[in-house]
């Protein structure tokens, strides 16, 4: 469910274009987001099946079907493929050529990834960030909707800063435990995570009070009031740091946005701002 949640990405070209006039356009957003989904399921799979021995052992993963044994190997590598299959195809068919590509390059990268690269510290996050954004990037080529710099280094930006938040979670709860969630996280270190959450938190912050008073935004969005949404974004930062910095709640932001009520709030506030300035 998880994945299926990041996969919303893939609607974030069509939301800053003012694409959801368009019936056409939302079609074929749905159907990269459904294509999309499946291939990033058929990764998990093959994650799970590579895994499976590290998983039968891990606080959250040993109830994964896999590890309890619910299902067998060679039934997952079923799934996986043909998750794979459809995705492919329904890509090709349906929607473009473009699109197909960013799916392969986004299958390839994270069976890298499955397969060794997720063990290299820092690599490792920057391959998923790099994920999400090859997520907005395939909502773009497949809904053929024009994407800017702006968007792809935030969103780039804040996968590693959250990813970060995750990670220093995971640090914690080995030291205070001694019990591996990751097989890398013993070699991440909790005071330079600490002084990257806060640099990589600033940037953002800073890149994006820059880029709504800019004319690009302004002329793009027709409002000159792009800027308040900032209030939103920063909101959310520090509610983030607080959660993750006193340990109230998961450090993963998807558990976050489903269990906090505050954080729900800040993103439904700038969300409803952002279409108050650009639909209305």
């Amino acid at each position: 469910m998880q994945h299926w949640i990041k996969n919303t990405f893939v609607f974030l070209p069509m939301f800053f274009n003012k694409q959801f006039y368009y019936f056409d356009t939302i079609l074929l957003g749905l159907l990269a987001f459904i294509s999309f989904s499946l291939i990033s399921s058929a990764v998990y799979c093959f994650n799970d099946i590579v895994d499976v021995d590290f998983d039968k052992n891990h606080i959250d993963k040993k109830n994964r079907p896999l590890a309890k044994g619910t299902i067998t190997k060679a039934f997952a590598k079923r799934i996986a493929i043909s998750f794979f299959l459809f995705g492919i195809i329904l890509g090709s068919f349906l929607i473009n050529k473009e699109f197909v590509f960013v799916l392969v390059l986004y299958f390839i990268l994270n069976i890298g990834y499955t397969f060794g690269l997720k063990k290299i510290i820092v690599l490792d996050i920057l391959m998923i960030s790099f994920g999400f954004v090859l997520r907005v990037l395939a909502g773009g080529v497949a809904t053929e909707t024009p994407l800017t710099y702006w968007i792809l280094i935030m969103v780039f930006l804040l996968a590693i800063f959250l990813t970060l938040g995750k990670r220093r979670d995971e640090v914690l709860f080995f030291n205070d435990t001694n019990i591996l969630v990751r097989e890398n996280i013993e070699y991440y270190n909790i005071k330079i995570i600490d002084k990257f959450l806060y640099g990589i938190a600033t940037l953002l912050i800073i890149l994006y009070i820059i880029y709504s008073f800019s004319k690009n935004a302004i002329n793009n969005y027709g409002s000159d009031y792009i800027f308040i949404t900032a209030i939103f974004v920063i909101a959310g930062m520090i509610r983030y740091f607080n959660l993750i910095l006193r340990r109230l709640n998961s450090a993963n932001p998807t558990k976050i946005l489903w269990s906090d009520n505050v954080m729900q709030l800040i993103v439904l506030g700038w969300i409803l701002c952002f279409c108050f300035f650009i639909y209305f």
